[in-house]
């Protein structure tokens, strides 16, 4: 019977074709009868993938041609990409996160669609999975705007602090700290940071442009 140590010596493996990886994964699921212990065993994968040493091993070399790899994601990419977002933020477990990756998986009739599709999952930028702190905090653009308008001198603080040319990340980081730590609604905090990671960003955005 397949357990723990069996995803592990796949994730271990020196195959570095991530539709083989899936394949061997996806054989050794349809191995077990048991829902909750399939879960358990995807679970492993989705928060070890990248934790789980190198062995001299090699799995069966079969994997998706390229033509299809990109016949697939034509035609899948959107769809699993959309499943992927939503239930990175539905799951408050990486148990929750593998119910809804192996209903994605089983939503695709053909072996070659499920091994894309728990490839993409498997292998997707936001593995392995960690379980978030909370729930986020949704705005409307309004709201958004609204929030900052209230706080006027402080999101003029931000900026200042952002522009300031200090010597360490932690001198800005920890003036941006004490603003936020300053502010008693959390509403306001959240959306004087996501105003200070946007200006962030148009700084990055920026430095490129002249880089160029």
């Amino acid at each position: 019977m397949p357990d723990e140590n069996t995803i592990r010596s796949i994730l271990g493996s020196q195959t570095d074709d991530k539709s083989v990886v899936s394949q061997a994964i996806l054989k050794v699921l349809s191995e077990v009868e048991n829902p909750s212990q399939k879960c358990d065993l995807l679970a492993i994968a989705l928060v070890e993938r990248n934790s789980v040493p190198k062995v001299p091993k090699s799995l069966p070399n079969i994997g998706l041609a390229d033509d299809i790899w990109d016949q697939l994601t034509k035609i899948q990419n959107d769809m699993v990409n959309g499943h992927l977002k939503m239930a990175f933020f539905k799951s408050q477990t990486a148990k929750d996160f593998a119910v809804e990756i192996l209903r994605l998986v089983d939503f695709f009739p053909s072996e070659d669609e499920k091994t894309f599709a728990l490839a993409k999952a498997l292998f997707s930028p936001y593995i392995p999975f960690h379980q978030l702190p909370g729930t986020p905090i949704h705005m409307t653009v309004a709201e958004f705007r609204q929030k900052l308008a209230s706080e006027k001198d402080r999101l003029e603080l931000i900026e200042y602090i952002i522009e300031l040319p200090f010597d360490e990340y932690t001198e800005r980081a920890s003036m941006l700290l004490q603003v936020l730590e300053d502010t008693p609604d959390e509403d306001v905090r959240v959306a004087l940071l996501a105003a200070a990671w946007q200006r962030h960003e148009k700084k990055i955005v920026e430095y490129v442009e002249n880089s160029k």
